[in-house]
């Protein structure tokens, strides 16, 4: 399964007002494991499965989404698999 670290750019003034913890647990619904949450550049760090990047992007409140690398785990890990 390829796999991506991800950074994940959190607007303030979103239309939902979704906060950045409300956005991390949803990008943690989405299979993907949360690494960092840094509250002064509302920015959440997170390792995904490389299919689940653009449902991320897609979220209500997200501004942008980097993709630092991305990776084979041959394995699945407990996170992925879910």
């Amino acid at each position: 399964m390829w796999m991506s670290n991800i950074l994940i750019l959190v607007d303030r003034n979103n239309v939902d007002h979704n906060q950045l913890r409300d956005l991390a647990d949803a990008v943690t619904d989405t299979g993907a494991s949360v690494v960092e949450i840094n509250d002064d550049r509302h920015l959440i760090e997170a390792t995904a499965p490389s299919h689940l990047v653009p449902l991320i992007t897609a979220m209500e409140g997200v501004s942008y989404v980097r993709t630092v690398f991305n990776y084979h785990c041959p394995t699945p890990t407990a996170d992925a698999a879910a």
